[in-house]
């Protein structure tokens, strides 16, 4: 049997992907490594915009779902309870649901050893044979691997863990409701810390610009939140095993590899420079450039190349990535912490600072973590054509960046 599309990686975008091409009457069989139900390493928040890329409404959704209405911000020992919305989920919970409904062949526990394009033009992995490709398996998802897409900068790091814990422990000791986030913003913006209560689990962690940073900043937000009163003493061996990983933040470069069979491995073949080889999630690096949510552009991206599959017209994938409104709200505010970059804005704001700035860091930073939209995106982008003009003019002699 040859399929449409083989998917390699079973996670949000994976499965995504898979469920608009099998709606679309499409032959898809779905690869990981994996055995699903699978723990993944995620704070597991969600943003408005989930649940249209996914046609799906929350209360659809059968797993555990913590609507929150206020972000707890912490910020140079400045507490401050922002109103905005968002979701909580458990990506046991979500990864396996998602997969499930996707009407995909699985293959789950089947390890990726080799990619190749055989005789007839076909990617074949472990016994399967499709006419299109896709990399869906995360940062090191070996499609990706294979085909070395752009990266710019390096990964952030991460360390975190999500466990079980006493309900009433973790309701004595959170900081505002259940499924409320408390968020540590690190002095130096860059890297932020969380807190999160999900009934009977907790999920906490830090990420970090650059990874080798990240462990102790967990040490300093773990200070921080015992000093609170926020984490529960019982919970004190499973806070001792903490996580780690990679990933990648968005950077409009990224979009520039979304076709993997542009940049052919040795192994493919020498066709392997047809546009059937797509990208989508972590590994091509869309993570929000800001506050690092990697679960929403992952559905984006793997709706949106499940369309350009479905169109016969896979060249159109990164067009339909970079014109696609939340990918083009992550392109603003990359070029915005590029600007700031070049200004040393963040070590500005890292310094004393007035009460007022860090009233509208913390704000603006648990609105960007809701995942609201940039309002008026017109004016947002002629502000960012003056801010970068500026910086340009103001950059220090001697600075290319």
């Amino acid at each position: 049997m040859i399929h449409d599309a083989l998917i390699i990686g079973a996670g949000p975008a994976g499965s995504t992907c898979a469920r608009f091409l099998a709606q679309g009457g499409a032959r898809v069989a779905v690869v990981d490594r994996a055995q699903f139900p699978r723990v993944k390493l995620c704070g597991g928040w969600v943003s408005a915009p989930i649940w249209d890329a996914l046609a799906l409404t929350p209360r659809e959704y059968p797993g555990g779902l913590w609507e929150w209405s206020t972000c707890h911000v912490s910020y140079r020992g400045e507490d401050r309870a922002v109103r905005c919305r968002g979701w909580f989920i458990r990506r046991v919970e979500l990864d396996d649901f998602l997969l499930r409904r996707s009407g995909a062949e699985l293959h789950l526990g089947v390890p990726v050893q080799e990619i190749v394009r055989d005789g007839d033009g076909l990617w074949s992995i472990a016994g399967l044979r499709a006419r299109y490709l896709v990399g869906a398996a995360g940062t090191h998802c070996p499609v990706a691997r294979l085909f070395t897409p752009p990266r710019p900068n390096g990964p952030v790091g991460v360390q975190e863990h999500e466990f079980r814990a006493d309900p009433a422990a973790i309701a004595r000791t959170r900081a505002g409701r259940d499924g409320e986030p408390e968020l540590l913003l690190h002095d130096d913006l860059r890297g932020y810390s969380w807190n999160v209560p999900k009934t009977d689990w907790l999920n906490v962690g830090s990420g970090t610009v650059e990874p080798h940073e990240v462990r102790a900043a967990w040490q300093r937000a773990r200070g921080h939140f015992t000093a609170a009163g926020h984490l529960p003493a019982e919970a004190a061996a499973d806070l001792d095993a903490m996580k780690g990983h990679t990933y990648y933040l968005f950077n409009p470069a990224h979009v520039d590899g979304a076709l993997g069979g542009k940049n052919v491995g040795q192994n493919v073949g020498k066709d392997g420079g047809k546009d059937d080889v797509l990208l989508c999630g972590d590994s091509l690096g869309l993570a929000q450039p800001l506050t690092a949510e990697g679960i929403l552009p992952a559905v984006v991206s793997g709706r949106l190349a499940a369309e350009a599959i479905l169109a016969a017209d896979a060249r159109s994938y990164p067009a339909r990535l970079a014109a696609h409104p939340v990918l083009a709200d992550y392109r603003r505010v990359f070029r915005l912490l590029k600007a700031a970059g070049a200004l040393g804005a963040r070590s500005a704001a890292g310094g004393a600072g007035s009460r007022l700035g860090r009233r509208l860091i913390a704000s603006g930073f648990a609105w960007m973590f809701s995942g609201a939209r940039l309002p008026a995106p017109p004016l947002v982008d002629a502000g960012l054509a003056l801010v970068e003009r500026w910086a340009d003019n103001h950059r220090p002699h001697g600075t290319n960046s």
